[in-house]
């Protein structure tokens, strides 16, 4: 911590319980490993603390009984991914709903980019690999059908990032994140879960120079949005909201 004013901890779950496999058996042989959870979140706690440093837990998916309310507790914040803030109709949460105490994003690294997923580039991708991409594609025109109910788009307009950004720095939550990919309109996928050497996972180059970054529009536009929204975007010329995110 002493190195950033923000972390993120991954799989924040972990502090909780442990799902181990012995060596040699198969998965459904493996047990829950529970761990001292109120001594971690203090030990964390104390630690942000000293080093002034907010802490984020990545809190997706299936999560226990009472797990966000003790997180927040403890003063560790909130993962809001948009594509996965749904009800179970499939429609997409409004933004307001977010916690303050969060960070919002629209992906993840682990995630389609916006425009992978928006043009449905990612669903071959997976097939090819032997991958189930997850949902149908009727449930994939469902879910932009939702978007684009969200965003308020009626007519046979594309949605852009613009728009879903804009919609994204309305929310309370007080730390908004733009991936590189998104900002840059890049559909392959950063990293796809559960491959290895059948894909090209954090070895792709983005199609800007880093030199260029500080200078490129589509930043700046972001930078704009998220200004006009009330957000404090800009630090030396370039909008410090954009990030690669969970770059090992």
């Amino acid at each position: 911590m002493r190195y950033a004013g923000a972390i993120r901890l991954d799989h924040v779950l972990g502090l909780k319980r442990l799902y181990l496999i012995p060596d040699g058996l198969p998965p459904d042989q493996g047990a829950y490993v529970r761990l001292p959870f109120d001594q971690m979140l203090a030990a964390t706690a104390d630690e942000s603390i000293q080093k002034r440093c907010i802490v984020i837990g990545e809190d997706l998916g299936t999560v226990p009984e009472g797990f966000r309310p003790e997180l927040a507790r403890w003063g560790i914040w909130s993962y809001k991914v948009m594509l996965f803030e749904r009800d179970a109709a499939g429609a997409f949460h409004p933004p307001a709903r977010y916690d303050e105490r969060a960070l919002a994003t629209f992906s993840t690294h682990d995630l389609p980019s916006f425009a992978g997923w928006i043009g449905r580039h990612d669903r071959p991708v997976k097939r090819g690999l032997g991958i189930d991409p997850g949902e149908t594609a009727r449930h994939r025109t469902t879910a932009i059908s939702q978007l684009r109910r969200l965003l308020g788009v009626r007519t046979a307009k594309e949605v852009d990032f613009a728009a879903v950004l804009r919609c994204l720095a309305t929310s309370p939550a007080r730390m908004l994140v733009v991936a590189l990919e998104d900002a840059l309109g890049v559909q392959d996928q950063v990293n796809i879960p559960g491959t290895i050497d059948q894909h090209p996972n954090w070895r792709r180059k983005l199609p800007c120079e880093l030199e260029q970054l500080a200078n490129d529009g589509r930043l700046h536009a972001i930078g704009a949005i998220a200004a006009a929204a009330g957000r404090s975007a800009l630090s030396h010329g370039a909008p410090a909201c954009v990030q690669r995110l969970g770059s090992p």
